[in-house]
């Protein structure tokens, strides 16, 4: 079984991530941005078969956040580098954790193999 661990920045919610511009879904500037910073953290060679991923949330702040909002970007990001396609991924999970007391937020993601 192999297990990779990452930490990146709090990222835009799925909300947040796309923006209509005449008729067309476009990335956010603030997607673009991030994805931009925290894509050349991410390397690996991409698995296979079935993964496991899990999220662990830091939030910024002290909010009601929904932890399903969170996911869409970073496993975005993690495409690729980590497994190829998103029906690789057969257990998903978030955990949302106390904010950070550094008021920046940020993600651990943890994929596994199964």
């Amino acid at each position: 079984m192999t297990t990779k661990r990452i930490r990146l920045g709090w990222p835009p919610s799925v909300n947040l991530m796309y923006r209509s511009i005449r008729g067309r879904n476009i990335l956010s500037k603030k997607a673009r941005e991030y994805k931009a910073k925290w894509e050349g953290q991410i390397s690996g060679q991409p698995e296979m078969g079935p993964v496991k991923v899990t999220v662990i949330l830091h939030p910024p702040k002290n909010f009601k956040y929904d932890v399903d909002n969170y996911f869409k970007m970073p496993l975005d990001l993690l495409k690729s580098k980590w497994f190829n396609d998103d029906s690789q991924i057969l257990d998903l999970r978030g955990v949302k954790k106390p904010k950070d007391p550094r008021k920046q937020g940020y993600i651990t993601l943890i994929m596994e193999t199964l």
